[in-house]
């Protein structure tokens, strides 16, 4: 049995018995399979144990609940396997920051949102051009992400929380099994993504968004997962796919070389000189030494971590891996990766190996998957699939822009 259907069955067990304190032994006997191996490839494919997944999965669904329905908060705990109301209250507030009582308050009430106070410019428009779609919420858009597949859907979770997004279907709201999270960054035009598992579905919002002149939207696909109808009707488009890959690293260390000459740490704020200097002399862009400044001041990006590797004191490769963290899932993106382009091949090569996994091996211990978003498969790109891949990372969705 492959892999991937065991982990589907699993899955399929757990949210059929979302009242059940599930072990991980009744889910690995459900499911078929060794004990020990099952747990691996299941933390492998959802970013959880069966176990964490199962716990997570109960919330989400409790918290549908909390929103929908004016059942107490007792019964509720009492629904999905809780022995009090204060033993719920406890774990719904470790994974949604407040607590079932407040949660429920924040969705009795409209709230303002930015986008009220500014017009929702962009995306008034387009929900006015596409008025099929219906608003759904975005913790339900969230709980989603989160129960089907967090790891190939994290770029999808930052994005419905870092920007002014809303969250339109053509499907059910109550259950949103699909939809499309359009975001305003304050331009012309919205930024689309499209969240779907399932191809048919998909093809919908293909063929809504294709009204449009020159439709623009991303969709994040599973590496192997094969959509030929899909595809089929994106060439009839004329559409042009511009992908990139999204890339895990799955496992719990990793061994940091060590090259002659060549130091690497963390990078701090008496290190901005420097950081200039590697700037002048073609390592990176004036907007990253700007972005790693605010770093150090405080005032934005808290969540970043500049590495730089050092020879005969001067920088000569950076790293700008950055968190993210949403509900329990935390998360570092390399973001950057910069070299002297001057230095020799091969001490290039070895510089970029040792800040990577530096980078993997900080991050790890900081109890955090690291990811590389939209890897790209050109060679010259030091942040490439042929050099994740060698350090370790795995594909885990084929990232996907689709324009005329």
């Amino acid at each position: 049995m492959e892999n991937k259907t065991i982990i589907n069955k699993a899955i399929k067990f757990i949210q059929n018995n979302p009242q059940a304190n599930l072990s991980l032994q009744s889910i690995a006997d459900n499911a078929g399979f060794s004990l020990t191996y099952f747990d691996a490839i299941f933390r492998q494919h959802t970013g959880y144990s069966p176990v964490e997944y199962s716990r997570v999965y109960k919330l989400t669904r409790s918290a549908l609940e909390l929103r929908k329905s004016e059942k107490s908060v007792l019964d509720i705990a009492l629904d999905f396997g809780y022995a009090s109301p204060e033993s719920y209250t406890r774990a719904f507030k470790g994974l949604y920051s407040m607590t079932p009582s407040k949660y429920r308050e924040k969705y009795s009430e409209k709230t303002i949102t930015w986008h009220d106070l500014s017009g929702k410019i962009a995306i008034n428009c387009f929900r006015r051009e596409f008025p099929e779609l219906k608003l759904a919420d975005v913790d339900m858009a969230l709980d989603y992400c989160f129960t089907h597949n967090p790891f190939k859907y994290f770029e999808d979770i930052i994005g419905m929380t870092v920007a002014e997004s809303e969250i339109l279907t053509l499907g059910d709201t109550d259950t949103l099994e699909h939809f499309i999270y359009v975001s305003d960054y304050g331009s012309e035009m919205p930024a689309v993504d499209l969240v779907c598992d399932n191809e048919a579905d998909a093809i919908l919002y293909l063929k809504l968004l294709s009204k449009n002149k020159a439709p623009v939207f991303t969709i994040h696909k599973s590496i192997e997962c094969e959509w030929e109808e899909f595809d089929a009707e994106i060439e009839k488009l004329g559409l042009i796919g511009r992908y990139g890959f999204d890339m895990i690293y799955p496992h719990s260390e990793v061994k940091v070389p060590e090259y002659d000459g060549m130091s690497v740490r963390e990078l701090c704020a008496e290190d901005m000189t420097l950081i200039k200097e590697f700037k002048q002399r073609g390592g990176c862009s004036e907007c990253h030494v700007k972005a790693i400044q605010i770093h150090f001041d405080g005032k934005a990006n808290e969540g970043m971590r500049p590495v730089g590797l050092f020879s005969n004191g001067e920088i000569l490769c950076l790293a700008m891996p950055s968190l993210d963290q949403v509900r329990e899932l935390r998360k570092y993106d390399i973001g950057a990766i910069f070299t002297i382009e001057t230095i020799e091949k091969d001490k290039s090569d070895k510089a970029v190996e040792l800040v990577w996994k530096y980078v993997i091996d900080m991050c790890l211990k900081d109890n955090a998957a690291i990811g590389n978003a939209n890897a790209s498969d050109v060679s010259t790109d030091p942040l490439g699939v042929k050099t994740s891949e060698r350090m370790g990372l795995v594909k885990i969705a084929k990232n996907c822009g689709y324009s005329k």
